[in-house]
Protein backbone atom coordinates (compact mmCIF):
# COMPACT_ATOMS: atom_id res chain seq x y z
CA UNK A 1 0.00 0.00 0.00
CA UNK A 2 2.79 2.25 0.55
CA UNK A 3 4.76 1.96 -3.01
CA UNK A 4 1.10 2.47 -4.36
CA UNK A 5 1.16 6.23 -4.23
CA UNK A 6 4.54 6.36 -5.94
CA UNK A 7 3.36 4.09 -8.39
CA UNK A 8 0.59 6.48 -9.82
CA UNK A 9 2.84 9.32 -9.47
CA UNK A 10 4.60 7.20 -12.66
CA UNK A 11 1.34 8.54 -14.78
CA UNK A 12 1.10 11.85 -13.53
CA UNK A 13 5.29 12.38 -15.45
CA UNK A 14 4.13 9.97 -18.23
CA UNK A 15 0.67 11.08 -19.99
CA UNK A 16 2.08 14.91 -20.12
CA UNK A 17 5.57 13.28 -22.00
CA UNK A 18 3.65 10.71 -24.48
CA UNK A 19 0.90 13.82 -25.36
CA UNK A 20 3.68 16.48 -25.34
CA UNK A 21 6.31 14.85 -27.61
CA UNK A 22 5.86 15.39 -31.45
CA UNK A 23 6.20 11.73 -31.97
CA UNK A 24 4.21 8.86 -30.77
CA UNK A 25 5.87 6.11 -28.91
CA UNK A 26 5.52 2.78 -28.81
CA UNK A 27 4.39 0.49 -26.68
CA UNK A 28 8.04 -1.08 -25.46
CA UNK A 29 9.37 2.69 -25.39
CA UNK A 30 6.36 3.65 -23.18
CA UNK A 31 7.09 0.33 -20.56
CA UNK A 32 10.65 1.76 -20.59
CA UNK A 33 10.12 5.08 -20.20
CA UNK A 34 7.46 4.17 -17.46
CA UNK A 35 10.08 1.88 -15.72
CA UNK A 36 12.91 4.93 -15.63
CA UNK A 37 10.17 7.22 -14.08
CA UNK A 38 9.26 4.40 -11.90
CA UNK A 39 13.22 4.07 -9.85
CA UNK A 40 13.38 7.73 -10.17
CA UNK A 41 10.27 8.81 -7.81
CA UNK A 42 10.81 5.62 -5.75
CA UNK A 43 14.84 7.24 -5.56
CA UNK A 44 13.58 10.53 -4.42
CA UNK A 45 10.65 9.21 -2.13
CA UNK A 46 12.72 6.85 -0.19
CA UNK A 47 16.95 7.66 -1.01
CA UNK A 48 17.43 11.15 -2.75
CA UNK A 49 14.31 13.20 -1.50
CA UNK A 50 13.73 16.01 -4.26
CA UNK A 51 17.35 16.70 -5.39
CA UNK A 52 16.59 13.41 -7.00
CA UNK A 53 14.31 15.55 -9.89
CA UNK A 54 17.62 16.54 -10.84
CA UNK A 55 18.52 12.61 -11.62
CA UNK A 56 15.29 11.77 -13.18
CA UNK A 57 15.26 14.65 -16.14
CA UNK A 58 18.84 13.61 -16.97
CA UNK A 59 18.17 10.01 -17.11
CA UNK A 60 14.44 11.17 -18.95
CA UNK A 61 16.46 13.54 -21.48
CA UNK A 62 19.21 10.70 -22.06
CA UNK A 63 16.30 8.27 -23.04
CA UNK A 64 14.39 11.10 -25.45
CA UNK A 65 17.98 11.81 -27.00
CA UNK A 66 18.39 7.79 -27.51
CA UNK A 67 14.98 7.07 -29.26
CA UNK A 68 14.02 10.68 -30.55
CA UNK A 69 14.79 11.68 -34.72
CA UNK A 70 15.37 15.32 -33.36
CA UNK A 71 17.01 14.92 -29.83
CA UNK A 72 17.74 18.54 -29.45
CA UNK A 73 14.15 20.03 -30.01
CA UNK A 74 12.44 16.88 -28.47
CA UNK A 75 14.51 17.37 -24.95
CA UNK A 76 13.85 20.99 -25.01
CA UNK A 77 9.89 19.77 -25.35
CA UNK A 78 10.61 17.19 -22.50
CA UNK A 79 12.33 20.18 -20.30
CA UNK A 80 9.07 22.56 -20.87
CA UNK A 81 6.67 19.54 -20.14
CA UNK A 82 8.22 18.95 -16.63
CA UNK A 83 7.81 22.62 -16.04
CA UNK A 84 4.04 22.36 -16.93
CA UNK A 85 3.90 19.20 -14.70
CA UNK A 86 5.38 21.48 -11.67
CA UNK A 87 3.10 23.91 -12.57
CA UNK A 88 -0.12 22.19 -13.23
CA UNK A 89 1.39 20.47 -9.52
CA UNK A 90 1.71 23.87 -6.86
CA UNK A 91 -1.75 24.75 -8.77
CA UNK A 92 -3.66 21.78 -8.28
CA UNK A 93 -2.05 21.67 -4.90
CA UNK A 94 -3.23 25.05 -3.68
CA UNK A 95 -6.70 24.21 -5.03
CA UNK A 96 -6.76 20.73 -2.88
CA UNK A 97 -5.40 22.87 0.20
CA UNK A 98 -7.91 24.92 -0.19
CA UNK A 99 -11.07 23.50 -1.19
CA UNK A 100 -10.62 19.97 0.17
CA UNK A 101 -8.10 18.73 2.71
CA UNK A 102 -4.69 20.34 4.16
CA UNK A 103 -1.51 19.70 1.76
CA UNK A 104 0.89 19.46 4.89
CA UNK A 105 -1.41 16.63 6.40
CA UNK A 106 -1.49 14.71 3.20
CA UNK A 107 1.29 11.68 2.97
CA UNK A 108 -0.04 11.03 6.38
CA UNK A 109 -3.45 9.98 5.28
CA UNK A 110 -2.34 7.23 2.61
CA UNK A 111 -6.37 7.21 1.49
CA UNK A 112 -6.53 10.81 1.50
CA UNK A 113 -3.26 10.85 -0.80
CA UNK A 114 -4.38 8.05 -2.91
CA UNK A 115 -7.34 10.28 -3.99
CA UNK A 116 -5.41 13.49 -4.23
CA UNK A 117 -3.58 11.15 -6.69
CA UNK A 118 -5.77 9.77 -8.48
CA UNK A 119 -8.34 13.00 -8.86
CA UNK A 120 -4.83 14.71 -9.87
CA UNK A 121 -4.13 12.14 -13.10
CA UNK A 122 -7.56 12.03 -13.91
CA UNK A 123 -8.22 15.71 -14.32
CA UNK A 124 -4.00 15.81 -15.88
CA UNK A 125 -5.57 12.98 -18.80
CA UNK A 126 -8.64 15.61 -19.54
CA UNK A 127 -6.25 18.33 -19.91
CA UNK A 128 -3.02 17.02 -21.52
CA UNK A 129 -4.29 16.20 -24.55
CA UNK A 130 -6.34 19.75 -25.46
CA UNK A 131 -3.44 21.48 -24.29
CA UNK A 132 -0.86 19.11 -27.06
CA UNK A 133 -2.97 19.73 -29.49
CA UNK A 134 -2.93 23.30 -29.42
CA UNK A 135 0.59 23.04 -28.89
CA UNK A 136 1.33 20.80 -31.66
CA UNK A 137 -0.72 22.97 -34.29
CA UNK A 138 1.39 26.18 -33.27
CA UNK A 139 4.14 23.25 -34.08
CA UNK A 140 2.83 22.36 -37.75
CA UNK A 141 2.59 26.05 -37.96
CA UNK A 142 5.89 27.60 -37.39
CA UNK A 143 7.40 23.90 -38.86
CA UNK A 144 10.73 25.34 -40.17
CA UNK A 145 14.36 24.11 -39.51
CA UNK A 146 15.50 25.76 -36.60
CA UNK A 147 18.90 27.13 -36.53
CA UNK A 148 21.92 25.37 -34.11
CA UNK A 149 21.95 29.02 -32.39
CA UNK A 150 18.18 29.74 -31.72
CA UNK A 151 17.68 25.62 -30.56
CA UNK A 152 20.73 26.99 -28.04
CA UNK A 153 19.01 29.85 -27.14
CA UNK A 154 15.81 27.84 -26.32
CA UNK A 155 17.71 25.25 -24.25
CA UNK A 156 19.52 28.03 -22.15
CA UNK A 157 15.96 29.86 -21.59
CA UNK A 158 14.44 26.38 -20.55
CA UNK A 159 17.64 25.51 -18.29
CA UNK A 160 17.74 28.68 -16.50
CA UNK A 161 13.55 28.25 -15.85
CA UNK A 162 14.47 24.80 -14.91
CA UNK A 163 17.12 25.81 -12.56
CA UNK A 164 14.80 28.19 -11.11
CA UNK A 165 12.29 25.76 -10.56
CA UNK A 166 14.39 22.91 -8.97
CA UNK A 167 15.83 25.81 -6.51
CA UNK A 168 12.83 26.76 -5.24
CA UNK A 169 11.60 23.17 -4.90
CA UNK A 170 14.94 21.67 -3.46
CA UNK A 171 14.38 24.91 -0.91
CA UNK A 172 10.71 24.45 -0.39
CA UNK A 173 11.34 20.61 0.83
CA UNK A 174 13.79 21.78 3.85
CA UNK A 175 11.66 24.26 5.15
CA UNK A 176 8.35 22.45 4.36
CA UNK A 177 5.33 23.20 2.08
CA UNK A 178 2.33 25.33 3.54
CA UNK A 179 -0.52 27.58 1.76
CA UNK A 180 1.69 30.64 1.71
CA UNK A 181 4.75 29.05 0.02
CA UNK A 182 2.74 26.96 -2.68
CA UNK A 183 0.60 30.07 -3.27
CA UNK A 184 4.41 32.24 -3.31
CA UNK A 185 5.56 29.21 -5.88
CA UNK A 186 2.38 29.10 -7.95
CA UNK A 187 2.58 33.15 -8.24
CA UNK A 188 6.45 32.54 -9.24
CA UNK A 189 6.43 29.44 -11.49
CA UNK A 190 3.27 30.89 -13.33
CA UNK A 191 4.34 34.24 -13.82
CA UNK A 192 8.22 32.81 -15.27
CA UNK A 193 6.42 30.19 -17.47
CA UNK A 194 4.42 32.94 -19.03
CA UNK A 195 7.08 35.05 -19.61
CA UNK A 196 9.45 31.94 -21.18
CA UNK A 197 6.89 30.87 -23.29
CA UNK A 198 5.75 34.25 -24.67
CA UNK A 199 10.05 34.92 -24.81
CA UNK A 200 10.28 31.69 -26.91
CA UNK A 201 7.32 32.33 -29.20
CA UNK A 202 8.60 35.85 -29.92
CA UNK A 203 12.34 34.34 -30.96
CA UNK A 204 10.38 31.32 -33.00
CA UNK A 205 8.08 33.92 -34.89
CA UNK A 206 10.79 36.17 -35.69
CA UNK A 207 13.11 33.71 -36.63
CA UNK A 208 9.72 32.11 -39.03
CA UNK A 209 9.18 35.23 -40.75
CA UNK A 210 12.91 35.63 -41.26
CA UNK A 211 12.95 32.64 -42.82
CA UNK A 212 9.45 33.39 -44.78
CA UNK A 213 11.29 36.77 -46.06
CA UNK A 214 14.22 34.95 -47.33
CA UNK A 215 12.01 32.37 -49.75
CA UNK A 216 10.40 35.55 -51.19
CA UNK A 217 13.58 36.41 -51.92
CA UNK A 218 14.51 33.53 -53.45
CA UNK A 219 10.89 33.40 -55.28
CA UNK A 220 11.51 37.14 -56.38
CA UNK A 221 15.16 35.98 -57.51
CA UNK A 222 13.45 32.69 -59.17
CA UNK A 223 10.91 35.29 -61.24
CA UNK A 224 13.90 37.02 -62.41
CA UNK A 225 15.55 33.93 -63.92
CA UNK A 226 12.38 33.34 -65.72
CA UNK A 227 11.79 36.60 -67.14
CA UNK A 228 15.30 36.42 -68.20
CA UNK A 229 15.02 33.14 -70.08
CA UNK A 230 12.02 34.41 -71.28
CA UNK A 231 13.82 37.49 -72.84
CA UNK A 232 16.51 35.38 -73.58
CA UNK A 233 14.62 32.76 -75.88
CA UNK A 234 12.72 35.73 -77.60
CA UNK A 235 16.25 37.43 -78.48
CA UNK A 236 17.16 34.37 -80.26
CA UNK A 237 13.85 34.46 -81.96
CA UNK A 238 14.37 37.86 -83.14
CA UNK A 239 18.26 37.01 -84.22
CA UNK A 240 16.78 33.59 -86.27
CA UNK A 241 14.17 35.88 -87.97
CA UNK A 242 16.63 38.89 -88.19
CA UNK A 243 19.24 35.92 -89.44
CA UNK A 244 16.46 34.27 -91.84
CA UNK A 245 17.28 36.53 -95.34
CA UNK A 246 20.76 35.80 -94.83
CA UNK A 247 20.34 32.20 -94.61
CA UNK A 248 18.14 31.92 -97.50
CA UNK A 249 20.88 33.69 -99.43
CA UNK A 250 23.59 30.97 -98.14
CA UNK A 251 21.05 28.32 -99.27
CA UNK A 252 20.60 29.81 -102.81
CA UNK A 253 24.25 29.91 -103.39
CA UNK A 254 23.59 25.65 -102.89
CA UNK A 255 20.58 25.52 -104.94
CA UNK A 256 22.44 27.85 -108.03
CA UNK A 257 25.62 25.49 -107.96
CA UNK A 258 22.60 22.56 -107.51
CA UNK A 259 24.73 20.85 -104.67
CA UNK A 260 22.80 18.89 -102.60
CA UNK A 261 25.35 17.46 -100.35
CA UNK A 262 26.49 20.61 -99.20
CA UNK A 263 23.14 21.65 -99.00
CA UNK A 264 22.19 18.92 -96.30
CA UNK A 265 25.07 18.97 -94.66
CA UNK A 266 24.91 22.70 -94.53
CA UNK A 267 20.91 22.22 -93.20
CA UNK A 268 22.31 19.96 -90.52
CA UNK A 269 25.09 21.47 -89.35
CA UNK A 270 23.86 25.03 -89.37
CA UNK A 271 20.25 25.73 -89.41
CA UNK A 272 18.94 22.48 -87.71
CA UNK A 273 20.32 22.59 -84.44
CA UNK A 274 19.67 26.07 -84.04
CA UNK A 275 16.03 25.41 -84.85
CA UNK A 276 15.98 22.79 -82.69
CA UNK A 277 17.24 24.32 -79.76
CA UNK A 278 14.73 27.11 -80.36
CA UNK A 279 11.95 25.33 -80.66
CA UNK A 280 12.79 22.60 -77.97
CA UNK A 281 13.39 25.55 -75.25
CA UNK A 282 9.98 27.55 -76.41
CA UNK A 283 7.83 23.74 -76.07
CA UNK A 284 9.03 23.82 -72.90
CA UNK A 285 8.25 27.62 -72.06
CA UNK A 286 4.90 27.00 -73.72
CA UNK A 287 3.76 24.00 -71.40
CA UNK A 288 5.04 26.18 -68.39
CA UNK A 289 2.71 28.95 -69.61
CA UNK A 290 -0.69 26.99 -68.08
CA UNK A 291 0.46 26.98 -64.41
CA UNK A 292 -0.67 30.89 -63.33
CA UNK A 293 1.31 30.82 -59.99
CA UNK A 294 3.91 32.64 -60.29
CA UNK A 295 6.23 31.56 -57.58
CA UNK A 296 5.75 27.93 -59.01
CA UNK A 297 5.97 28.55 -62.51
CA UNK A 298 9.37 30.80 -61.48
CA UNK A 299 10.80 27.46 -59.86
CA UNK A 300 9.64 25.14 -62.05
CA UNK A 301 11.20 27.25 -65.04
CA UNK A 302 14.29 27.70 -63.70
CA UNK A 303 15.04 24.24 -62.64
CA UNK A 304 13.57 22.56 -65.74
CA UNK A 305 15.64 24.72 -67.62
CA UNK A 306 18.74 24.47 -65.48
CA UNK A 307 18.59 20.20 -66.20
CA UNK A 308 18.19 20.90 -70.26
CA UNK A 309 21.63 23.89 -69.79
CA UNK A 310 23.15 20.00 -67.98
CA UNK A 311 22.01 18.21 -71.24
CA UNK A 312 19.36 16.17 -69.53
CA UNK A 313 16.16 14.92 -71.40
CA UNK A 314 13.77 17.10 -70.26
CA UNK A 315 10.08 16.55 -70.59
CA UNK A 316 7.15 18.58 -69.68
CA UNK A 317 3.31 17.93 -69.51
CA UNK A 318 1.01 20.83 -68.44
CA UNK A 319 -1.85 20.79 -70.55
CA UNK A 320 -4.61 22.02 -68.23
CA UNK A 321 -4.56 25.89 -66.50
CA UNK A 322 -3.56 25.84 -63.17
CA UNK A 323 -4.72 28.99 -61.57
CA UNK A 324 -4.45 28.14 -57.36
CA UNK A 325 -3.70 25.12 -55.49
CA UNK A 326 -5.32 24.21 -51.98
CA UNK A 327 -2.22 24.84 -50.06
CA UNK A 328 0.55 27.51 -49.14
CA UNK A 329 2.63 28.60 -51.96
CA UNK A 330 5.84 28.79 -50.30
CA UNK A 331 5.56 25.06 -49.25
CA UNK A 332 4.62 24.08 -52.11
CA UNK A 333 7.80 25.74 -54.01
CA UNK A 334 10.53 24.42 -51.24
CA UNK A 335 8.83 20.43 -52.07
CA UNK A 336 9.45 21.37 -55.55
CA UNK A 337 12.69 22.38 -55.34
CA UNK A 338 13.46 19.38 -53.09
CA UNK A 339 12.23 17.25 -55.79
CA UNK A 340 13.75 18.89 -58.82
CA UNK A 341 17.07 19.17 -57.37
CA UNK A 342 17.10 15.03 -55.69
CA UNK A 343 15.88 14.58 -59.78
CA UNK A 344 18.52 16.70 -61.57
CA UNK A 345 21.40 15.47 -58.88
CA UNK A 346 20.26 11.73 -59.51
CA UNK A 347 19.92 11.40 -63.13
CA UNK A 348 23.45 12.74 -63.97
CA UNK A 349 24.90 9.59 -62.26
CA UNK A 350 23.24 7.60 -64.99
CA UNK A 351 24.50 7.23 -68.80
CA UNK A 352 21.28 8.69 -70.10
CA UNK A 353 20.26 11.29 -67.72
CA UNK A 354 16.25 12.07 -68.15
CA UNK A 355 13.50 14.33 -66.32
CA UNK A 356 10.13 13.97 -66.67
CA UNK A 357 7.50 16.24 -65.07
CA UNK A 358 3.81 16.53 -65.29
CA UNK A 359 1.25 18.37 -63.66
CA UNK A 360 -2.07 16.69 -63.70
CA UNK A 361 -5.23 19.23 -63.16
CA UNK A 362 -8.42 16.49 -62.19
CA UNK A 363 -11.75 16.90 -61.35
CA UNK A 364 -10.78 15.92 -57.40
CA UNK A 365 -7.23 16.54 -57.39
CA UNK A 366 -3.80 18.29 -58.70
CA UNK A 367 -0.99 16.04 -59.45
CA UNK A 368 2.50 16.63 -59.22
CA UNK A 369 5.04 13.96 -60.90
CA UNK A 370 8.39 14.35 -61.18
CA UNK A 371 10.66 11.01 -62.49
CA UNK A 372 14.02 10.66 -63.40
CA UNK A 373 16.59 7.91 -64.26
CA UNK A 374 18.66 6.86 -61.26
CA UNK A 375 21.31 4.45 -60.02
CA UNK A 376 19.66 1.90 -57.92
CA UNK A 377 21.98 1.44 -54.75
CA UNK A 378 19.71 -0.40 -52.91
CA UNK A 379 18.64 2.23 -50.20
CA UNK A 380 14.95 1.31 -49.85
CA UNK A 381 12.79 4.08 -50.70
CA UNK A 382 10.76 4.26 -47.73
CA UNK A 383 13.64 5.05 -45.34
CA UNK A 384 14.58 8.22 -47.66
CA UNK A 385 11.85 10.32 -45.44
CA UNK A 386 14.10 9.83 -42.14
CA UNK A 387 16.77 12.62 -41.77
CA UNK A 388 20.42 11.95 -43.12
CA UNK A 389 19.05 9.23 -45.11
CA UNK A 390 20.10 9.76 -48.74
CA UNK A 391 21.87 7.84 -52.06
CA UNK A 392 23.98 10.98 -51.63
CA UNK A 393 26.61 9.90 -48.88
CA UNK A 394 26.94 10.76 -45.04
CA UNK A 395 25.25 13.59 -43.45
CA UNK A 396 22.84 14.16 -46.92
CA UNK A 397 19.23 13.75 -47.32
CA UNK A 398 17.90 16.72 -45.22
CA UNK A 399 15.91 18.06 -48.29
CA UNK A 400 13.67 14.59 -48.53
CA UNK A 401 12.90 14.02 -44.60
CA UNK A 402 12.04 18.56 -44.73
CA UNK A 403 9.80 17.54 -47.75
CA UNK A 404 8.30 14.97 -45.72
CA UNK A 405 7.96 17.31 -42.84
CA UNK A 406 6.10 19.68 -44.72
CA UNK A 407 3.50 17.30 -46.53
CA UNK A 408 2.78 16.14 -42.74
CA UNK A 409 1.14 19.56 -41.97
CA UNK A 410 -1.65 18.76 -44.28
CA UNK A 411 -4.14 16.36 -44.31
CA UNK A 412 -4.96 16.73 -47.66
CA UNK A 413 -1.68 16.30 -49.89
CA UNK A 414 -0.38 12.73 -50.20
CA UNK A 415 3.40 11.59 -51.46
CA UNK A 416 3.36 8.14 -53.57
CA UNK A 417 7.21 7.28 -54.29
CA UNK A 418 7.97 3.84 -56.19
CA UNK A 419 10.01 2.59 -59.11
CA UNK A 420 8.59 2.14 -63.08
CA UNK A 421 10.93 1.02 -65.62
CA UNK A 422 14.54 2.10 -64.47
CA UNK A 423 12.80 5.61 -63.24
CA UNK A 424 12.44 7.46 -59.97
CA UNK A 425 9.29 8.53 -59.20
CA UNK A 426 7.28 10.74 -56.73
CA UNK A 427 4.03 11.31 -57.11
CA UNK A 428 2.28 14.02 -55.12
CA UNK A 429 -1.39 14.81 -55.03
CA UNK A 430 -3.00 17.39 -53.79
CA UNK A 431 -6.88 16.86 -53.19
CA UNK A 432 -9.23 20.06 -54.26
CA UNK A 433 -11.37 19.12 -51.35
CA UNK A 434 -9.09 20.16 -47.85
CA UNK A 435 -10.07 17.88 -45.80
Amino acid sequence: MQILPYILSVFSYLIPICCFLPFKLKFKQKALLFFILLINILMIGFVLGNIGVIVLILSTCIFIYWIAPEPLINACIFIATYLFCVLWDNLYSLLWDTYVYPITDLQSHTIYYIIYIISYIGLLACVCPIISHLFHLVLRRIHVKLSKQLLLLITANLATCLFIFLFNIIIGESIGYNRKIIMFNCILFACYFIISTILIITIVKTHVEKIHLNMKQDSYNRLQEYTNQIESMYSSLRSFKHDYSNIMLSMSEYFEANDMEGLRSYFNKEILPLSRKITKNTAHINQLMNIKITELKSILSSKLLYAIELNIDVSIEVTDEVISLPMNTLDLCRIAGIFLDNAIEATLETAYPSIRFALINLDAEYIFIISNTFLDKGIPYATLAKPNVSTKGHNRGIGLYNAHEIISKYNHVFLDTEIQDKYFVQRLQVSKKNI
